[in-house]
């Protein structure tokens, strides 16, 4: 039978038992020290599985940004519908056929009073684009709509009153007829 070569010395009483742990303690420190100061190679798939866990993880963060960003659109596109439908004013029984520029083009639209005609052109009042027909609204919902979405705003006279005060202005002194149709 195969001892190890400690238990034949301690038989043999060439080594007492203290020092033959002693001899162990040693070498075992020894093996502990050789562990630690070996540099084990990186093991490469391991480093493959964390690229491209990393990169799945990027992935879905960029996803799931885009996912936010369109629900938000979403969200403040719905508001806007709802703020225009609440807020519209009713053209029934339009009489009075209102004229003005949408992309290059000239649309209209029947207004029931003089006195919305009036507004319009002042600026009370201001025409926006809903889904495939347009609304009149009052111009401080129009202002909550130029924060958003700009491209739903079809006429808006307030702005133009301000840019009217222009000092370089040369038909400054040309004053446009109130009932002037076109």
């Amino acid at each position: 039978m195969a001892h190890s070569l400690r238990d034949q010395f301690l038989k043999m009483g060439l080594v007492d038992k203290k020092q033959a742990t002693q001899a162990k303690k040693a070498t075992y420190k020894k093996t502990k020290e050789q562990d630690k100061g070996r540099i084990q190679p990186p093991d490469e798939n391991k480093i493959r599985a964390q690229q491209t866990l990393a990169e799945k993880k990027k992935q879905a963060q960029s996803a799931n940004q885009k996912q936010q960003e369109e629900a938000k659109k979403a969200e403040q596109i719905a508001q806007i519908r709802q703020l225009i439908a609440t807020n519209r004013l009713s053209l029934k029984d339009g009489a009075i056929a209102y004229r003005f520029t949408d992309s290059n083009k000239i649309a209209r639209i029947f207004v029931p009073t003089k006195e919305m005609v009036d507004e319009l052109s002042q600026g009370i009042l201001a025409i926006v684009r809903e889904k495939n027909t347009y609304a009149v609204v009052p111009s401080a919902i129009v202002e909550k709509i130029r924060g958003s979405h700009p491209e739903l705003i079809v006429l808006s006279n307030a702005s133009q009153q301000k840019s009217q005060d222009d000092p370089d202005d040369p038909y400054a002194a040309y004053k446009i007829p109130d009932d002037l149709i076109w």
